[in-house]
């Protein structure tokens, strides 16, 4: 069974969607990253934890390891190596007001994982369903999670504020089929028509306020004998293939409230760099990688934060002493953070503009 952790019917047409701004959406100005933060320890459900997304009021979610014990899927020998056949689960959290919360799984599965979450506090994932057989795209409404019925394996990537949810579905055989969540309704995303020359679908990653998606669609080049996967956007039942930076491969990472697009590609060169998909324009940020942006224009991704161009590392901001800045992974318009640490109890931690 394949776990995921980032972060997928009807026609696109036929769903009434919220009226959506245009891809080349001017961008607020870029608020400036703060001197300093303030560092918190975001605690575990008994080991360490990942932290994957914050909504506006500073709620983070992810996923956190449980102490306990249970039996692997599969317990097979590796090498002259004795098999493992016992693991600890991982259950996703929502941390809230210095409380972390186990969320726990559908049915009797043993491993959960929150990848978004919104202004009301519901957390878009996956959870593993009875006896571990598969993994559902799943969200959590403040009580329970509730399976969304396609089939396994899937994830829920991303959630807005209106509770619509993206996410993909597929197999190793059928591809990955990217699709919309909305007021009850499964929606699968249209596909580029490139896709079909590597039958490996799309998937989609983030959904910003305007239902504006984004996500990655594979295809197959036969003279090169290769294949390559575009970034696109999705609005208003149609998919925008929004290109690369030269190379082979564009993958996004979020999307903010102004359509502005993050994630990483490679470059003619066959570098792997960050990107800036902004007001029609792929722009290359060289070695730093944004994993989120926030309405302000302002990314994170690394140890790294970039405002208004300006790339600081967060480790330089924090107090001396605190836990190191591993891996920004989330970043609300208050210039709140979410990230991995070493050095902290959990791994987790949130970063508060002081």
């Amino acid at each position: 069974m394949t776990r995921f952790h980032t972060s997928r019917i009807v026609s696109l047409a036929a769903l009434t969607l919220a009226a959506s701004v245009p891809v080349a959406a001017v961008a607020a100005t870029p608020a400036a990253a703060a001197t300093t933060y303030k560092i918190t320890d975001l605690g575990s459900l008994g080991l360490g934890s990942t932290p994957n997304g914050i909504n506006a009021t500073g709620e983070v979610t992810g996923y956190s390891y449980l102490s306990t014990l249970v039996p692997t899927p599969s317990c097979v020998p590796y090498g002259n190596k004795k098999p493992v056949c016992k693991e600890h689960p991982y259950h996703a959290f929502v941390w809230s007001n210095g409380t972390m919360t186990d969320l726990g799984t559908l049915g009797s599965g043993n491993f959960s994982a929150g990848e978004a979450i919104n202004l009301s506090g519901e957390v878009a994932g996956w959870s593993d369903t009875s006896a571990d057989t598969g993994q559902e795209a799943s969200v959590w409404n403040g009580k329970k999670w509730t399976g969304l019925g396609v089939p396994l394996d899937s994830v829920a990537a991303g959630i807005n504020d209106s509770g619509q949810v993206v996410g993909s579905w597929g197999t190793a055989t059928t591809g990955s089929q990217p699709f919309l969540y909305s007021n009850g309704t499964i929606t699968d995303l249209p596909e580029p028509g490139f896709v079909a020359t590597s039958n490996l679908g799309c998937q989609a990653d983030a959904i910003n306020n305007h239902t504006q998606v984004t996500g990655t669609c594979w295809g197959y080049n036969s003279k090169l004998a290769s294949l390559y996967a575009d970034l696109v956007l999705w609005q208003n039942g149609t998919v925008t293939d929004l290109g690369t930076l030269g190379g082979v491969r564009s993958t996004a990472t979020a999307i903010n409230g102004n359509g502005q697009v993050t994630g990483w590609g490679t470059t003619s060169s066959g570098a792997v760099d960050g990107f800036l998909y902004s007001n029609g324009t792929m722009t290359d940020l060289g070695s730093f990688t944004p994993a989120a942006i926030n309405d302000n224009g302002v990314m994170v991704g690394g140890p790294y934060i970039d405002s208004g161009g300006t790339v600081q590392n967060l480790n330089t901001l924090i107090p001396a002493g605190s836990p190191t800045i591993q891996n920004a992974t989330a970043i609300n318009d208050n210039g709140q953070i979410a990230a991995s640490a070493t050095g902290s109890t959990s791994g987790a931690v949130l970063l508060n503009p002081s």
